[in-house]
């Protein structure tokens, strides 16, 4: 093997490292979805907000922030794939007890989020996600829909 040619491979396997190096680890989605929660007009400062694809597979979830923000993940990762989602949300106040009775992790406080909105089925809430960054502003009604008949929804 002559010097030039091992120059040249060891060139190349370099140059490929920093290819790689400067492209990333990019996600392995094609899109993000992000917003604000309000209920009635007024931020929701804690919960989570959850993404079920009508195509079938898992969920993709982002917390509540204080502010009334969210950004969703999938896993790890953030961002999540394109496509049709219907949306549910849960948030519940502070608990009340440091632990439960039988000394395990405290019981959610009292439900801020009206019974619909807690169930994909129910919430009425579906968005198409397209590739790229989705501003989605989920804006909640402490009214309930037509039709609805608590116990009977969920």
């Amino acid at each position: 093997m002559n010097t030039n040619f091992r120059i040249n491979t060891g060139l190349g396997y370099f140059a490929a490292v920093l290819l790689l190096a400067f492209t990333g680890c990019g996600g392995s989605f094609d899109s993000t979805a992000h917003g604000l929660v309000t209920l009635d007009g007024k931020a929701i400062s804690r919960g989570m907000v959850s993404f079920h694809p009508l195509a079938g597979g898992p969920a993709v979830y982002g917390p509540i922030n204080s502010d009334g923000s969210y950004f969703v993940h999938t896993g790890r990762e953030d961002g999540l794939p394109s496509g049709e989602y219907a949306v549910s949300i849960t948030s519940h106040e502070a608990p009340t007890a440091a632990e439960s009775s039988k000394g395990g992790p405290p019981p959610p406080g009292k439900s801020i989020t009206p019974a619909w909105y807690r169930m994909k089925e129910t919430s009425g809430l579906k968005y198409t996600v397209k590739p790229g960054k989705n501003e989605i502003n989920l804006d909640l009604k402490s009214q309930p829909p037509a039709g609805w008949k608590p116990g009977k929804n969920v």
